[in-house]
């Protein structure tokens, strides 16, 4: 048994947002050297204080497949719409990010302040498989069938040099 809160969340203390990895709990190597085949990964409370650097977790796309939930409090990417006992699924090469308003915030924050994302736990584990969901799974009444609305109005920031 390990108490989760005990992990010692490390992160950039300069510039660029860190891979995941580094909130790496447990690992099942695979026979492939440096591919695993599960990554147990959390993301407890910690300070995100990185100078030019968009903090939260950016929009890309992974050959490894992500299943993703939340213990309790909120998940710093998704503040509007990821509750605790909820749970994501963004299979291999399946793109995600934060939700529009999360990326607006972000976009324009005041980073001279550290973010201290405080009072959540958030879990995911990576995998090399592709994650199939079974019927029940789909076919739930509680499950979120309009997910994808979370990056409905995303503005484009990027200025061309």
């Amino acid at each position: 048994r390990y108490d989760l809160r005990r992990f010692n969340a490390i992160g950039s203390i300069s510039f660029d947002h860190p891979d995941p990895s580094i909130f790496t709990v447990l690992t099942s190597p695979s026979d492939t050297p440096g591919t695993a085949n599960l990554d147990f990964v959390i993301f407890p409370p910690r300070w995100l204080v990185a100078q030019d650097t968009f903090r939260p977790p950016w929009f890309h796309r992974n050959v490894a497949s992500e299943f993703m939930g939340l213990v309790h409090g909120a998940y710093d990417a998704k503040a509007e719409g990821f509750s605790p006992g909820g749970a994501s699924l963004h299979n291999c090469m399946s793109g995600h990010g934060p939700d529009a308003a999360t990326f607006e915030k972000a976009s324009s924050a005041d980073l001279s302040k550290p973010d201290v994302v405080a009072d959540t736990m958030a879990f995911m584990f990576e995998t090399r498989a592709v994650i199939r969901p079974t019927r029940q799974a789909l076919e739930a009444e509680h499950r979120q069938r309009d997910y994808q609305h979370c990056w409905a109005g995303l503005q484009k920031h990027f200025r061309a040099p």
